[in-house]
């Protein structure tokens, strides 16, 4: 009976010991894995402007024998449409107008554009537009030192980039978002 009282109690008491030594465990691998985590991060980049942001997620070259839009035309060929109601042209409209007037340095107007954008897209299949409007805006937040908003539109556009399987795209802009120390495995909320 004594024995049977002893063991007992030492089973306890090395169950006990078993959870209490699971639980140190847990906690000194979450302490490395942090410690581990922050010394991967990234140094911060010297902001920089953003240099043709377009560029980067494969905007077509005007065809050879053919000139390159200028402000002139772009703003008539946004009036007309916005008069004729062609919804499904303004955004690429949009998109062309604002990189026009980043090229011109009217960073404001462009961002203005750029919102006219993604909102004429969200409505509309229009997936590829929405993307590169994104890296835009999140190119010029990053050259204003927002570096979360600029992550924040390049998570959006490289998501949008994987849904319509543009490898390329979606490579150029995950590889931004490394350089320039971005999360690549976070969830966006209230955005």
């Amino acid at each position: 009976m004594v024995f049977a009282a002893a063991s007992s109690i030492d089973l306890r008491l090395v169950l006990i010991g078993a959870v209490v030594a699971a639980l140190l465990l847990t906690l000194a691998g979450l302490a490395v894995r942090g410690w581990l985590r922050r010394r991967r991060q990234p140094q911060p980049q010297p902001q920089s402007p953003p240099i043709a942001p377009l560029q980067a997620v494969s905007m077509p070259e005007p065809a050879a024998g053919t000139r390159a839009l200028d402000g002139a035309a772009l703003h008539a060929a946004v009036a007309e449409a916005e008069a004729e109601g062609a919804s499904q042209r303004l955004p690429g409209l949009y998109l062309s107008l604002a990189q026009w007037q980043l090229e011109s340095g009217e960073t404001r107007s462009a961002e203005d554009l750029l919102r006219k954008c993604l909102r004429s897209t969200a409505t509309k299949e229009l997936k590829e537009t929405h993307a590169k409007a994104r890296v835009v805006l999140g190119d010029i937040a990053q050259g204003a030192g927002d570096a979360a908003t600029a992550c924040e539109h390049w998570q959006i556009a490289r998501n949008l980039f994987h849904e319509l399987r543009q490898r390329g795209a979606y490579d150029a802009v995950d590889a931004r978002m490394l350089r320039n120390g971005c999360p690549t495995d976070w969830v966006l909320t209230d955005f």
